[in-house]
C-alpha cells in the first residue's frame, strides 16, 4: 500500500482502522498504524502557536470557618 497515494479521507479511515486492529492485539498492525498516523500528522500539522487565554477573574477570598479540632480528654 502506497501511503502517500491515499486520499485524505481514505488515509484517516485506514489509520483509524489499523489503530483499532493494533489495540485489539494484531501483531503486525502497530507498525502500519504508526506509519499511517505519521502521514496524517504530516498532512495536517497542528498549529503550535499559543492561544490567547481569556482573562482570569479571581473570586474574592472565601472566609474559612475554623476547623474543629479533636479535644483530648
Amino acid at each position: 500500500m502506497d501511503i502517500r497515494a491515499l486520499q485524505d479521507d481514505e488515509l484517516m479511515a485506514q489509520a483509524r482502522d489499523w489503530r483499532q486492529r493494533a489495540l485489539r492485539g494484531e501483531k503486525d498492525a502497530r507498525g502500519l498504524a504508526h506509519e499511517l498516523e505519521c502521514e496524517v500528522r504530516r498532512r495536517f500539522p497542528r498549529n503550535n502557536a499559543p492561544h490567547a487565554l481569556p482573562p482570569i477573574q479571581l473570586l474574592g477570598a472565601v472566609p474559612q470557618t475554623p476547623q474543629r479540632r479533636w479535644k483530648p480528654w
